[in-house]
């Protein structure tokens, strides 16, 4: 029989979806109240300035906090041959390059920024992808080793891949609308996130050696 979740992992967990949700419905909030952007074409970004911009920073620092505990938390909750050690510090890295990304807000067509502000948006925003695609990859590709991961780790394997390829896709395909495409490659990273930490949630507690 399963043991319940140590609280650690549980607290991480619950805490971790509550960011996401937090991020999802601020995001869909900020661009209703916004109806000079047509969502499809406009990035998320254009939303970190002008009214309401400050709800969407705070969104983006929610999803940070959850890349960061659930990086952590898989690390303590998986089991040690399940574990990579670059995948917990991609994670943590992905969190912050994306509350760097909130604080420098890029250009907008309502908001002019100068060239350092440019710069360190565009970096982060591109880090926090990359360091958080990575991870994704890496972990999913070591969760078959974990019997209580086993039965997920197709799926978020998968997902990890979707997500990553289509994060490409919209890098390189520069004829995608810019706003659409961004938004699908964050909702399969939603996605990712959310189900890793579902079933974080549910690590029996002889896993949660703290190593």
């Amino acid at each position: 029989m399963r043991s319940h979740p140590p609280r650690f992992l549980r607290h991480a967990a619950g805490i971790a979806r509550a960011g996401l949700a937090w991020f999802v419905l601020v995001a869909v909030a900020v661009q209703g109240a916004r109806p000079e952007y047509d969502w499809w074409q406009a990035p998320l970004s254009f939303y970190l300035s002008g009214p309401n911009s400050l709800w969407l920073r705070t969104a983006y620092d929610g999803l940070a906090v959850a890349a960061v505990l659930l990086g952590v938390g898989l690390w303590r909750g998986l089991a040690p041959s399940a574990r990579y050690v670059l995948a917990p510090a991609l994670f943590v890295a992905g969190g912050v390059s994306l509350a760097v990304t909130a604080t420098w807000p890029g250009a907008s067509p309502d908001h002019a920024v100068g060239d350092f502000d440019a710069v360190v948006h565009g970096l982060s925003a591109i880090a926090s992808f990359l360091f958080a695609g990575v991870a994704m990859l890496l972990q999913s590709a070591s969760l078959h080793r974990d019997p209580h991961w086993r039965t997920i780790a197709p799926l978020l394997l998968a997902l990890a891949a979707l997500a990553f390829a289509a994060l490409w896709l919209h890098a390189l395909w520069r004829e995608l609308p810019r706003g659409g495409s961004q938004k699908i490659v964050i909702a399969l990273y939603l996605c990712w996130l959310f189900l890793a930490g579902w079933h974080l949630r549910r690590t029996p507690a002889a896993l949660d050696s703290g190593a």
